[in-house]
């Protein structure tokens, strides 16, 4: 495991903390002092619960929380998270059947659950919510028939969402490739890429703005798995600076195993939304077709194939304006579509 697990490392870890602060919610970074470990026998007990039942279990190995499926089902909704086959072996997991359409009311509803508060929780309480939803989509995916190794895809705006699956990947779901799918905001691809990332780009505004972010929040949680305590603080320096930051290669090396990246032109996506409509008849959002497309990219170069999983965290009724220009639709055409 590449976890903290000692008092030293942890407060070694913590130590940067105000280089931190100026880009952290929380007040900078914290980790558990140690993180919950789950054997393969409990693990297999746990996806063969209800879905969420075993959000509110893997929820109370991070905090002091009793919380039950029902605590967690008030509080999501019953059907806040629903998979959609998209053939060619790939699943949508639509994380936004809820009010507002958006995956965040999920986020702050559990928070809300947990915290008694109705603030967004810090870094860790984010990432804590991505770990348990994880394995309440796989346990939904093992209960449709999907035992093997699975590749997800997530929109890589700040980075809660990939480091989120490489953790729960350590607890031993089945997770392939992590492939983060990136809009013109390509920095991620540059340090992936070339070893290198510039850390005082100017974000260009695109279609997809919750991916608009040039220094990925914390991505440095990946490089303290990958490096150790110095090489974290030099990549928290170089950002502080607005220099750029230059990766080890090894440790570049073991990131290409686990992660994979793609960039999406605007274009592109806006062409994936109608491509899927006609294929499937199912609607993607903005965000939806970016992660879509980023799969399509990643099984060109990937040695074997496997199931895909793309998460989509916003309702096509968000951007319903550009969802309807790409399919060449009135917008209450689209409206009406998301309604039945």
């Amino acid at each position: 495991m590449l976890y903290v697990t000692t008092r030293e490392d942890r407060d070694a870890y913590t130590g940067y903390r105000a280089l931190h602060e100026s880009r952290s919610g929380d007040g900078g970074l914290f980790l558990p002092f140690r993180m919950p470990f789950v054997s393969v026998e409990a693990l297999d007990t746990l996806l063969r619960k209800p879905f969420h039942q075993t959000i509110g279990e893997v929820l109370n190995l991070f905090f002091p929380v009793k919380l039950t499926g029902v605590d967690v089902e008030f509080a999501m909704g019953r059907r806040s998270v629903q998979l959609e086959g998209l053939g060619r072996r790939a699943f949508l997991a639509e994380a936004w059947h809820n009010p507002e359409g958006d995956y965040r009311y999920l986020e702050r509803s559990l928070t809300k659950l947990m915290t008694k508060e109705n603030g967004p929780g810090g870094n860790w309480t984010r990432i804590a919510i991505r770990i348990a939803l994880w394995f309440g989509v796989f346990g939904q995916l093992r209960q449709a028939g999907m035992g093997d190794k699975v590749d997800i895809c997530v929109v890589s705006g700040d980075f809660s969402a990939p480091i989120s699956a490489w953790y729960a990947k350590q607890w031993g779901l089945p997770i392939g490739k992590i492939i983060c799918c990136c809009n013109e905001n390509s920095t991620l691809w540059d340090l992936f890429r070339y070893g290198q990332m510039r850390t005082d780009t100017v974000s260009v505004p695109t279609a997809t703005p919750d991916g608009d972010i040039t220094i990925p929040t914390d991505l440095e949680r990946l490089i303290y798995a990958y490096g150790d305590v110095d090489e974290t603080q030099r990549y928290l320096e170089a950002v502080r600076q607005g220099k750029p930051y230059h990766a080890p290669e090894e440790m570049l090396e073991r990131l290409r195993q686990e992660f994979y990246v793609s960039v999406i032109s605007n274009q592109r996506m806006l062409q994936t939304i109608p491509s899927v409509y006609r294929t499937h008849g199912h609607l993607l959002s903005p965000y939806g077709a970016l992660a879509y497309a980023g799969l399509l990219d990643y099984r060109t170069v990937a040695e074997e194939p496997r199931y895909g999983l793309v998460l989509e965290e916003k309702s096509p009724a968000q951007d319903v304006e550009a969802v309807a220009a790409a399919l060449g639709m009135e917008a209450k055409e689209v409206k009406n579509f998301l309604s039945h």
